[in-house]
């Protein structure tokens, strides 16, 4: 690839990084409230559970499977470049074509739901005293700071960071790094009951009225079987 090549790429990359993430702002602003809904019935959960409950099926693909996949995505491709690398077999084109679709995606997609939990979520509950305790701080936050390697990563792909192809490797690397961990942080403290930490729980119990259902009482009646000594045979 040429220098003019590389150039028109990295500008092109920035280009749609920079559109992409503005439209994910707008959008995280114009959409509904994602964070409420109706959800599981009569559990304490912190509000990272809460978030992947309601709206079924859709906040989990969006909150939780979309991210991961992501993120997977990038990791595999990372092994199988070094891999590669290592072996003085270079990947194959579409590996890393596929890597760098899925950097570029990372960024938007996490400043939407930055935005959205941000605005939606952090703000009120930290305003109102809504949280449900350490787990319940540890696990929302950890899942936002996830957002920032993911943020990175992008950033990276459009040329904006690292010196070098191999300082941008190395960084690569770490940033996918740091986001597993944090995301399962986030994840390990997210399906802890709030109260084990010592949270409260009071406002975490979500409950499904789904109306008294009366109890159906079967009278069958008692049946009195009076059988009289059979009488001895007289002699």
């Amino acid at each position: 690839m040429t220098t003019n090549e590389s150039s028109s790429l990295a500008r092109g990359s920035l280009a749609f990084l920079g559109i992409a993430s503005v439209a994910a702002v707008g959008l995280a602003l114009a959409v509904p409230d994602l964070t409420a809904g109706s959800g599981m019935a009569g559990m304490a959960m912190t509000h990272y559970m809460e978030l992947l409950a309601v709206r079924q099926p859709w906040n989990l693909l969006l909150f939780m499977a979309l991210p991961v996949i992501l993120a997977e995505t990038l990791a595999i491709t990372e092994l199988v470049m070094l891999l590669g690398r290592r072996n003085d077999r270079p990947a194959a084109p579409w590996v890393a074509r596929l890597s760098r679709a899925a950097g570029l995606l990372a960024g938007p997609v996490w400043v939407f739901i930055g935005t959205h939990l941000m605005v939606h979520a952090v703000v009120p509950l930290t305003m109102n005293g809504g949280w449900r305790g350490p787990a319940d701080v540890i696990a929302v936050l950890s899942y936002l700071v996830g957002g920032l390697p993911m943020l990175v990563i992008s950033l990276l792909e459009a040329g904006v960071l690292g010196r070098s192809s191999e300082n941008r490797l190395r960084m690569h690397v770490a940033m996918v790094a740091a986001f597993l961990v944090v995301a399962h942080v986030a994840m390990i403290f997210g399906m802890v009951d709030p109260a084990v930490l010592g949270g409260d729980t009071s406002s975490s119990v979500m409950t499904h009225d789904m109306g008294g259902m009366s109890g159906m009482n079967h009278d069958m009646g008692s049946m009195n079987h009076n059988m009289s000594p059979s009488s001895q045979p007289t002699r």
